[in-house]
């Protein structure tokens, strides 16, 4: 083996340890969430708006982003973000009022704008360099840290620890790892000025467009979910956050699951097939949720949701990439910002929806989200 291919295996297996090690203390705080609305007495539409701080703080540095990265390089702005993401993470859980909490989401989220970027663009390019499918497999990997944080906060909960004790421990734990793993890339280390897009201004093509439809019901369906599983099970069962943390887990153990096979049902199935297929999957299981009088039947329910939307923003990278009329790279990341959007739109809707219709009405409102990803799944089907 050549020594590039050395160094290209080593990015690899490096690559795949940051999706893994990065989003295991953002897995922590979704367990905890609904102790974090107790301790600042707001209702889940006040609360809703606080939430959006995250994805608010992630869509505005995102403009940024892409400029810094050519200007010092992105693995140097990967190994920053991480470190200033991990150490924020347990921030929130200190808020003592809404307003709070909103700023601290947004710090959170500014932080986490340049680890997710980073983190894609250097997948993508050794992926490339590699002649290897890992992108699905890394967002696998990024969904089962997601799992691990939640189960060890949800054990922490038993335990007796609360919110703030149990993220900085979280955080303590994959701070060093996190850091170490992003540094040691040789993806990344020199300002990518060559890729800078010279075109001006050009309008999206009506597939693309469609693409990011489809992409935004199915985010707006993910955030939802992971935002208000754990008030969902708080509220209407009046179980504790160790149980909450379980309904969490059973989402995101499928969404990890169907993530890790994701390549291999694409060499299988058509992708227009497959991106109508999680849909329907994710549909019937907000449609438990929407009924469910039982704990058990409602953790079926999150763990439907979690394999239907796994696949659909994999999907959705890909079909974006092949569209025509602007490059690759400027059409993924306009889907990225409207995916974003659905992550922003999903937790806000539920939250006012669920004051008026309770929470399990409010879940009402995903059906017609991802009734829209359903129609436009034929837009992802590689024909242009």
């Amino acid at each position: 083996m050549t020594q590039q291919a050395l160094l290209g295996a080593r990015d690899v297996n490096l690559i795949r340890g940051v999706f893994f090690l990065q989003p295991i203390a953002l897995g922590a705080w979704f367990p905890r969430i609904a102790e974090i609305q107790e301790r600042v007495q707001a209702t889940d539409g006040q609360f809703a708006l606080a939430l959006v701080g995250m994805p608010v703080g992630l869509l505005f540095m995102l403009m940024f982003a892409g400029r810094l990265t050519e200007k010092f390089g992105t693995r140097q702005l990967l190994v920053a973000g991480l470190f200033a993401f991990i150490c924020l993470m347990p921030l929130p859980t200190y808020a003592e009022s809404i307003v709070q909490l909103f700023v601290y989401l947004a710090l959170v989220g500014g932080a986490l704008a340049f680890v997710e970027l980073c983190m894609n663009v250097i997948a993508d390019k050794t992926e490339r360099k590699s002649g290897q499918l890992i992108m699905s497999g890394c967002h696998g990997l990024w969904s089962f840290g997601v799992l691990v944080g939640s189960l060890i906060s949800a054990g922490f909960s038993w335990a007796g620890y609360g919110p703030s004790e149990s993220i900085l421990m979280v955080s303590g734990i994959a701070l060093l790892p996190a850091v170490f793993t992003s540094y040691s890339l040789n993806e990344g280390r020199e300002p990518d000025v060559a890729e800078k897009s010279k075109d001006g201004f050009q309008m999206p093509s009506t597939a693309l467009i469609a693409v990011c439809f489809f992409a935004f019901g199915i985010t707006m369906t993910e955030g939802a979910i992971a935002d208000w599983s754990a008030i969902y099970v708080t509220d209407l069962f009046g179980l504790s956050a160790w149980y909450a943390g379980i309904a969490y887990s059973a989402f995101a153990m499928m969404v990890t699951f169907g993530r890790l096979t994701g390549d291999w049902l694409r060499t299988r199935v058509a992708v227009e097939v497959a991106a109508a297929g999680i849909c329907v999957i994710a549909l019937v299981g907000v449609g438990i949720l929407i009924v469910s009088s039982s704990y058990m039947i409602s953790l079926l329910g999150f763990g439907l949701v979690g394999l239907g939307v796994s696949g659909g923003f994999p999907l959705a990278v890909t079909a974006a990439a092949q569209k025509p009329g602007r490059s690759a790279a400027i059409n993924v990341g306009l889907m990225t910002q409207i995916a974003l959007g659905g992550f922003l739109v999903g937790p806000l809707v539920i939250g006012y929806a669920a004051d008026h219709l309770g929470i399990q009405g409010g879940f009402i409102l995903l059906l017609p989200a991802l009734a829209l990803s359903l129609i436009m799944s034929r837009s992802l089907i590689k024909r242009e």
